[in-house]
């Protein structure tokens, strides 16, 4: 119930109120004026009185509890009204901070993923340059001892493209399956296997433990112990 809707029903009860004060009075004056209630026994206009107001005040209690009982469910009404009001906004926030957390979340992986290719797009540069420049290939680390220059330039090349691999296995572009299948394809190749066995110590040492980069390395391995059996086996 509104304040209007409250004003309005303790101005009906007062009006009721009124009116029943007034009913008795009439209806004390009425009394007096019947002659029997005029004699000493019947206590005159006093007993007249007594049993009007009675009658009257009777009426008003129960119209006042009846007034009095309809507040009170409305009361109720509002209070359930406002619980599930405040249940509404509180599901309505926990949504909304849920859909932040999932942007932010969404948000910082594509940031991740951003840097990583930045940085793997340098590193497929300085390689380029490598192999370009036997000069600049002495700089890097040889991946064994007496290799020529070029089985050098053969390694920097398969090293580019297992990491463009590698790359496009962590941004989502390959599954487990399609990652290792295509390994499986790239190790046909004798130098891209020569490779992957000369370099597996340096590999190791560099990889970080965990990750979505261990993980292809694993499943390149896994590809690599295939095709190897499989040449065995011819």
């Amino acid at each position: 119930m509104t304040d209007s809707g409250t004003v309005k029903a303790l101005g009906a009860t007062a009006t009721i109120i009124v009116i029943c004060c007034a009913a008795s009075i009439a209806l004390t004056l009425a009394l007096v004026q019947i002659p029997a209630l005029r004699s000493a026994e019947s206590g005159n206009a006093g007993q007249a009185l007594g049993a009007a107001s009675g009658a009257t005040s009777v009426v008003a209690l129960i119209y006042l509890a009846r007034t009095f009982h309809h507040q009170r469910e409305e009361m109720r009404r509002q209070r359930e009204m406002l619980a599930s009001q405040q249940d509404e906004i509180l599901a309505q926030r926990q949504a909304e901070l849920v859909a932040l957390r999932e942007d932010a979340r969404i948000n910082n992986e594509c940031a991740l993923k951003i840097a990583e290719s930045a940085v793997r797009s340098q590193h497929h540069a300085l390689t380029s340059m490598a192999i370009s420049d036997p000069s600049l290939a002495d700089v890097w680390p040889p991946y064994s001892a007496d290799i020529s220059v070029d089985t050098r330039k053969q390694f920097m090349y398969a090293n580019q493209i297992i990491s463009f691999q590698c790359m496009a296995y962590t941004l989502g572009v390959f599954n487990c399956d399609e990652a290792e299948a295509l390994m499986h394809y790239l190790f046909e190749s004798v130098p891209m296997r020569t490779f992957w066995e000369a370099s597996r110590a340096g590999r190791s040492a560099a990889t970080p433990h965990g990750g979505k980069m261990q993980k292809f390395y694993e499943l390149a391995e896994n590809a690599y112990q295939r095709r190897c059996n499989e040449q065995s086996q011819d």
